[in-house]
């Protein structure tokens, strides 16, 4: 939901996508203790409250408060889309909080089946940022790397998801109901859709991005399964020019959230 839309606005979003399964993100705000977790699980709490439509995730930062404060929000039946995420290591610790966190709310009693887990990552920052460091190297040196981190970045999540997938403390989740965690793909370019596709993964995209997009070439299928080999080499080439994905991705968490 857009910045300042009001809780009618969110609920009828919700009861609108209710029906079709959908559901509707919206900002925690625990600006008064941002590196709390009981802040941002008092926050969704109040939010979530508000709202009191099942089908709402509250989005949380994976920060540090933000990754110990989901399990909290998850095990008390809160949706969460965990936010800022830009590497593997962050993601790893992610998926263990959302897992812990349904564990605990299974045997709470909570209806894992209507519980909404997802996890966001803004390839256009990551790609934005590692862009402005690979301008800064001599000319030739950065040859054909632009705009390659955050689709390299993209098909490694997808595959740490996958394999966590396959675990047996997941799929016993996924027996009592758990629906698998999403992947949402933001800040995308046109060209950048198409390459981007699989199974449980979604597109946060504006009007005019979506149009672009639809005028570009077509969909081809699954183009994140198996892709985990050449985008490893990617974000090596990077860093063999002392550019760190992963640190530039901790660096644009910091500055948002601390």
């Amino acid at each position: 939901m857009p910045f300042g839309a009001t809780t009618g606005m969110v609920r009828a979003a919700c009861d609108e996508l209710r029906e079709s399964g959908g559901f509707v993100a919206l900002a925690a705000a625990a600006f008064d203790g941002a590196d709390d977790p009981a802040a941002w699980v008092a926050a969704a709490r109040v939010m979530c409250s508000g709202v009191d439509r099942a089908n709402l995730l509250v989005r949380v930062p994976a920060n540090r408060a933000g990754i110990d404060a989901m399990a909290d929000c998850l095990a008390e039946g809160i949706g969460i889309e965990s936010t800022a995420v830009f590497s593997v290591r962050q993601y790893r610790a992610v998926l263990e909080a959302q897992r812990t966190g349904l564990e605990r709310a299974r045997v709470r009693g909570v209806d894992l089946e209507a519980l909404g887990v997802a996890t966001s990552c803004d390839l256009g920052v990551l790609d934005a940022e590692v862009n402005a460091r690979l301008d800064r190297l001599p000319d030739g040196e950065a040859s054909g790397l632009r705009d390659t981190a955050g689709l390299a970045t993209a098909r490694l999540l997808y595959r740490t998801r996958e394999m966590a997938l396959a675990d047996k403390s997941w799929q016993s989740l996924r027996d009592a109901g758990a629906r698998p965690p999403m992947l949402l793909w933001s800040g995308t370019r046109p060209e950048q859709v198409r390459s981007l596709v699989s199974w449980n993964t979604a597109h946060v995209l504006t009007v005019e991005t979506a149009e672009a997009a639809a005028r570009g070439d077509g969909l081809e299928g699954d183009t994140l399964m198996g892709r985990h080999e050449q985008s490893t080499r990617a974000l090596r080439l990077l860093a063999e020019r002392n550019v760190d994905v992963e640190a530039i991705g901790a660096e644009v968490l910091r500055a948002r959230f601390g």
